[in-house]
């Protein structure tokens, strides 16, 4: 059974955003300029800067605190990272994140980005206010995700989801609540959300209900629409699953390798290969594998 999902349309799926993060950190590693330090609010002679380089006067000096190394506020407004947010109201401001904060009226989801014409190396603020979301009943959960007293978010765009108010992420990409399991924000038909979980840490693309197990990915094969993607493992005992490595995983009579059963493979032998500069990954008694294909055999040539 196969379940394609889509990305929200203009969002960027969560490597690519990963890489884009990646390349400006090890660019602003390297030293090149342009790139504020991060290191909070300072006041000197006077004088407010965030980041030891953004110099800045607040709409309110006389009332003017941060709030952490990323939020401040005055008695009119809120600011992030020494920008003021527009519309925001100072004297009901709160910080709920790294990233979300709060008014008597709002809730605001705040960010950074850097451009590639810039080689990276220059940090531009993004805020927004969330449209629709309840200040009141908001509540920040894990890995990017909240909630409020009807919907879902996560990073400040909102989702739909059966049963708000039971709903938890278990990760970046899977959730659940009291009905369904979600990989991506998108719900998985047909599973079990009372007894959705990750089937291991250490194999985050792998999840189980009570019957089935699951195995999401991001299909890159159009580069312009990478879209989740997840599958039914078939036949699978979701009771005996277990991880064995390497995108590896073993019920009692059965391997898959992904979302593939693994043709001829001797489940209870099944064990992948430590070396990681072999193209080999994996073997049971009988035969050895490469990404869930049997290796042709090694046959010695006769004298």
């Amino acid at each position: 059974m196969t379940h394609p999902v889509a990305t929200r349309a203009g969002r960027r799926p969560w490597w690519l955003r990963t890489l884009t993060f990646t390349l400006g950190l090890l660019t602003g590693l390297g030293g090149l300029s342009g790139c504020d330090t991060g290191s909070g609010y300072a006041k000197k002679d006077g004088l407010w800067n965030y980041g030891g380089t953004r110099q800045f006067m607040p709409l309110d000096p006389a009332t003017f605190k941060p709030i952490d190394a990323i939020f401040a506020k005055d008695a009119q407004r809120g600011y992030y990272r020494g920008s003021v947010i527009e519309d925001s109201l100072g004297s009901s401001f709160e910080v709920l994140s790294e990233h979300e904060a709060r008014d008597a009226k709002t809730v605001f989801y705040a960010d950074t980005y850097r451009k590639g014409q810039e080689y990276y190396t220059q940090r531009h603020n993004r805020v927004f206010a969330i449209p629709g979301a309840d200040p009141a009943s908001y509540r920040v959960l894990a890995h990017g995700y909240a909630r409020d007293a009807s919907r879902a978010y996560y990073e400040g765009q909102a989702f739909k989801v059966r049963d708000v108010g039971s709903f938890e992420p278990l990760d970046a990409r899977y959730a659940r609540d009291a009905q369904r399991g979600y990989f991506e924000r998108i719900e998985i038909p047909g599973s079990h959300g009372p007894s959705f979980a990750l089937l291991d840490v250490r194999a985050p693309e792998f999840a189980r209900d009570r019957t089935r197990v699951y195995h999401g990915h991001i299909d890159t094969s159009e580069a312009n629409s990478p879209r989740p993607v997840v599958r039914v493992l078939r036949e699978a005992d979701a009771a005996s699953i277990r991880v064995v490595g390497r995108g590896y995983v073993a019920d009692a009579r059965r391997v898959w390798y992904r979302s593939e059963p693994v043709a001829g493979a001797d489940a209870a032998s099944f064990k992948v290969n430590e070396d990681y500069t072999s193209e080999l990954d994996a073997s049971d008694s009988q035969h050895q594998y490469r990404q869930g294909q049997r290796a042709p055999e090694n046959k010695t040539p006769s004298p």
